[in-house]
């Protein structure tokens, strides 16, 4: 028989020449007369460019569905399509004038920047559309302004011109990336990890902000790009011919969109519903869009505390150190004022620009350790400042915060004097009413959607009172009396500290931390006629010895607090404290009332035979900048537990998600599964003498032809089974025995006479030779492939 040289194979290596047969005993079946087809054959039809852009421009848009859901409205949309369009123009174009793939790419970007200066920034190009040294200069302050803007809002966020540009940046960003990916590397697997990032934004910025139709709009886009590269050209060329891949691809590409819009935010540390429920303290490395209140819940739920700063104080007491106020109710999450602030800290020893009591003054030296706040902590009320300069430094006169837009402050001093209000229930209570009007209205106004709950508690717990300090005590002691402390259910239910949504969820549960108090108090007292706001910092802590001999007192993030502070004439600002978490208040509010355990109405507020909560928030300080610090309550064992159980509370999406993950997982797994046991089923039929030496050389004839298949094999229905071998041992000739092997023994059983004696020659040893060279031959992805997804269980 004369033999001819293999053509090149599916594995791009060429047939062994001449190979004898292995047997001459053994019939050979006839050869194919029909060649194997070309190497040319198997290349990718020419890209679609037009209809691939057309695609990407598609399914972009799809994936921004899921980003409007921490926008408010749709302010974004025309500056980002905008931008989306201009970049896809200008690579479509490229592409159909055959540009190297990496010129696509640099124009692509170069595109970018052209949309980003016409739309956000051409007051500041060169004819509108050049960009300038001052153009790049305004993109800066734009940039900017979307931190200050995102860290000052909580979303879903409003129009701002600074994150319209970084929004537009970020989508054309992805356009770059994905056209690159899906027509310069023909990887339309990559493309979609573009859809992924557009769904990231909303994902790790506000809890279920990715939709169902997010979710729909961003799995369709995926599954969309994977289909369309195949239509239109933009599959890359295998060494091996392609396999069935398009149903794994696409669970997979479902997998990764559930787990980015919704497992991620869960299961990372931080996470608990959304991205960054929790925040991060109220500093510049918190997430943005989250509120102080949140973070003074954050710090309380630190497993390891983290010492911020020190301080002294001229008196030896500890204080209440204030880093600012909330002042507006109206916000989706509380912020503090940043805008219209004085310039400069000489204007606070002014007694006209700050008309506080200079009384009784107190020098405090801080010295900061960890600390990266805007914000300077300083007891109330602060009237001068030394040993920071002037410069970068700016006060709000309203509640006398101090600001800098800078925030790394670490292993700095300063030295603050203050005043603290004169404050006395004699004073306080001969107070005249305050006026709805002048520099007070805005700490008397009451947001449209204030709970009613509200209000209703707010009549209950000050019935019968009959001046503004009366009901002040009043609203501390009624929810000292009638609401539960803990840090950790709020998180585990959803309501953490901030916004009138967690207002209301906290009236209901009656459950929550100073977060949550000392809003409530503040809107009651606006309620019922008095002018309130909340401030936040940190407790008084109980004094250490320091190096020197003398006593100092050391602050850190267990001990971040909140309270309300109530107006009133003559008097000034005064603190009160109506978190139960605190063991005192202060002097001039003494807790009376209402029995614990009752509510306004003076009905128990807990079920019989249940045990009273001892909430408890850190403090080793006193509530009282007069009086020395009790020892901190140490709360009960059966606290401890119940509390490290609301912790760890898992909502019923999770588990559902988990469920249908793992479920995934299996279903992803059973492919590998059934072909396990097919070819353990084989080799033991190789082996079974009972078994007649047909099926026995069947069984390796069948496994032989799976292993082709799954490593990318395309056998033609014309071909023989000597053609089909031959192809495949060029491939692996290292293999190219076995093969001979297993295929003489397939043929002497389909063509040769009937012999009792025969036995085929063919082992398990030499399929584990065929599929070992076949493995060491494919790359990473066709050996995943072959393993978990083999091609060969959908073709019986």
């Amino acid at each position: 028989m004369s033999h001819t040289a293999a053509p090149a194979t599916p594995w791009g290596s060429p047939g062994p020449a001449g190979r004898a047969e292995s047997s001459e005993s053994t019939p050979a079946a006839p050869e194919n007369s029909r060649p194997p087809e070309p190497s040319r054959n198997h290349r990718a039809p020419r890209m679609a460019v037009l209809p691939l852009h057309a695609l990407l421009l598609a399914s972009i848009t799809l994936g921004c569905v899921g980003m409007a859901g921490a926008l408010a409205g749709f302010w974004w949309v025309l500056p980002v399509a905008v931008t989306v369009v201009i970049v896809v123009l200008v690579t479509a174009a490229a592409r159909w004038l055959r540009l190297p793939s990496a010129l696509v790419t640099v124009l692509g970007l170069a595109a970018l920047i052209l949309a980003l200066t016409v739309v956000h920034v051409s007051d500041h190009a060169l004819l509108g559309f050049i960009p300038t040294p001052g153009t790049f200069s305004a993109v800066g302050s734009l940039w900017s302004e979307s931190g200050s803007f995102v860290a000052r809002q909580a979303a879903p966020y409003g129009q701002n011109a600074g994150l319209a540009l970084v929004l537009s940046a970020l989508v054309g960003l992805v356009a770059v990336f994905m056209e690159t990916a899906l027509l310069g590397l023909r990887m339309a697997g990559l493309a979609c990890v573009g859809v992924l990032a557009l769904l990231v934004v909303p994902a790790l910025t506000l809890p279920g902000s990715v939709s169902i139709w997010g979710l729909g709009a961003a799995i369709l886009a995926a599954l969309a790009l994977l289909a369309g590269s195949r239509v239109w050209g933009a599959t890359r060329l295998q060494h091996i011919a392609p396999t069935p891949g398009g149903l794994p691809r696409a669970l997979l590409v479902i997998a990764g969109v559930l787990a980015v819009s919704l497992l991620v935010p869960t299961v990372m540390p931080g996470f608990f519903s959304g991205a960054f429920p929790q925040g991060s303290s109220f500093n510049s490395e918190r997430a943005a869009g989250v509120g102080p209140l949140r973070a003074v819940g954050q710090d309380l739920r630190e497993s390891e505390r983290v010492q911020r700063f020190s301080y002294t104080t001229s008196d030896g007491q500890p204080k209440y150190m204030r880093l600012m106020s909330l002042s507006d109710f109206s916000q989706p999450e509380f912020f503090p004022q940043t805008d219209n602030l004085e310039e400069g800290l000489a204007g606070l020893a002014d007694p006209e620009t700050n008309p506080v009591s200079r009384e009784n003054p107190v020098t405090t030296k801080v010295t900061f350790e960890d600390y990266n706040e805007h914000w300077l902590p300083a007891p109330y009320a602060p009237t001068e400042f030394a040993g920071i300069g002037n410069e970068g430094w700016s006060w709000n006169p309203r509640d006398l915060s101090v600001f800098s837009a800078g925030s790394d402050m670490s292993g700095g001093t300063f030295t603050v004097t203050s005043s603290a209000p004169q404050a006395t229930a004699d004073a306080m209570r001969s107070a005249a009413p305050s006026n709805a009007t002048g520099d007070l209205a805005d700490d008397l106004r009451l947001p449209n959607d204030v709970p009613e709950s509200i209000g209703s508690a707010a009549r209950q717990f000050t019935e019968g009172a009959e001046n503004d300090y009366d009901r002040a005590v009043a609203l501390q002691n009624g929810l000292r009396h009638n609401f539960r402390y803990d840090v950790n259910a709020p998180l585990a239910q959803g309501y953490d500290a901030g916004g009138m949504d967690s207002m209301e969820q906290f009236m209901e549960t009656r459950t929550g931390y100073a977060g949550h108090f000392a809003p409530a108090m503040a809107l009651m007292a606006r309620e019922v006629g008095i002018p309130a706001r909340v401030a936040v910092g940190y407790l008084p802590t109980a004094p250490v010895d320091d190096s020197r001999g003398g006593e100092l007192f050391q602050v850190g993030t267990g001990d971040a607090h909140a309270w309300p502070e109530l107006y009133f004439q003559g008097v000034g600002w005064v603190r009160f404290e109506p978190t139960p978490g605190i063991p005192t208040t202060p002097e001039y509010a003494p807790e009376s009332g209402n029995d614990p355990g009752q509510d306004a109405s003076g009905q128990p507020d807990q079920t019989p035979g249940q045990e009273p909560s001892q909430p408890q928030e850190p403090t080793s300080g006193p509530t009282d900048e007069q009086s020395q610090p009790p020892a901190p309550e140490t709360p009960e064992p059966e606290q401890e537990q119940q509390e490290t159980s609301t912790a760890l509370m898992i909502p019923l999406w999770v588990l559902v998600l988990g469920g249908v993950l793992l479920l995934l997982v299996l279903l992803a797994a059973v492919p590998r599964f059934v072909r396990g046991r097919r070819r353990r089923a084989r080799l033991a039929d190789m082996a079974d003498a009972s078994l007649s030496p047909q099926d026995r050389a069947n069984a390796a004839w069948n496994e032989l032809e799976d292993l082709s298949v799954d490593h990318g094999g395309s056998p033609k229905a014309s071909d023989t089974p000597r053609v089909r071998a031959r192809r495949m041992a060029a491939g692996i000739p290292a293999a190219s025995e076995a093969v001979d092997r297993i295929v003489s023994d397939m043929e002497h059983a389909t063509y040769a006479a009937p012999d009792a004696s025969w036995k085929p020659s063919a082992s398990a040893a030499d399929l584990g030779t065929v599929r070992n060279e076949l493995m060491n031959r494919a790359d990473r992805g066709q050996r995943l492939r072959a393993t978990w997804w083999p091609a060969s269980i959908f073709r019986r």
